[in-house]
């Protein structure tokens, strides 16, 4: 389901003349345009589902945007993640939290519980179009996670032609990333890196073990640094 924020309510204020003034003198309306509160530089947000809250990480806090909040020296950071969630079912609590603290910095990372619940790809990228839109339009830079390759994970490698359709729904991630104005972060390679690297993965072969985290944290960081993507507070 498309959904329209509205982040603040506009003003529109429309002054009307009392008497007759003659046509040629007569002033034109003056329309106040919504506005947008600026974004806070130091605040970032991480939006998402289970790898965002820190699962698989001991303690949580160890979890990779912690660790991607404690490098950046963030001066207000915000972990939205909500374990078990997919996109639709996240959507308005994450973002409007995420709106209210009016970041600088929002990384999302959706998609693995949207495809293990049966949303098309094509309702998750309209859905994370929306999603991404409303935060650009709010002043965030905004980096989109994309999907491991299902193929690599040992719990994840039940599904039908994992790896293909990881990489479809990677190629529709990449693609809202350019219209709605963001970046997006390819994980294949740190997919081969999960494989190669069994402590990378917790217990449930699916989220990654407290070296996972930090080492999915350094891709992160490299990914909002070369993108120039955070403005310290």
């Amino acid at each position: 389901m498309r959904r329209v924020f509205l982040i603040l309510s506009p003003l529109l204020t429309v002054l009307s003349a009392c008497g007759a003034i003659p046509a040629a003198t007569q002033p034109s309306p003056t329309i106040t345009r919504p506005t947008l509160v600026p974004a806070r530089a130091g605040v970032y947000v991480a939006l998402g589902a289970s790898e965002t809250y820190g699962t698989g990480a001991q303690p949580y806090t160890n979890g990779y945007a912690y660790r991607v909040a404690r490098s950046l020296h963030a001066r207000r950071f915000l972990d939205l993640g909500i374990p078990g969630a997919t996109l639709d079912a996240a959507y308005q609590t994450e973002l409007t939290r995420a709106l209210a603290a009016h970041p600088a910095l929002c990384t999302v990372f959706f998609g693995v519980n949207d495809l293990r619940a049966g949303v098309t790809k094509d309702n998750f990228t309209a859905e994370l179009y929306d999603l991404v839109a409303t935060l650009r339009r709010g002043g965030a830079r905004v980096l989109i996670i994309g999907m491991p390759d299902l193929a690599e994970l040992p719990a994840a490698q039940a599904f039908p032609d994992a790896g293909p359709i990881s990489r479809r729904w990677n190629t529709g991630m990449a693609r809202v990333a350019r219209k709605a104005g963001a970046a997006f972060l390819d994980l294949s390679r740190f997919s081969h890196e999960l494989a190669a690297h069994p402590e990378y993965l917790a217990p449930d072969g699916l989220h990654p073990s407290t070296t996972g985290h930090a080492r999915l944290a350094q891709v992160v960081l490299a990914a909002i640094r070369a993108d120039h993507l955070w403005v310290a507070g």
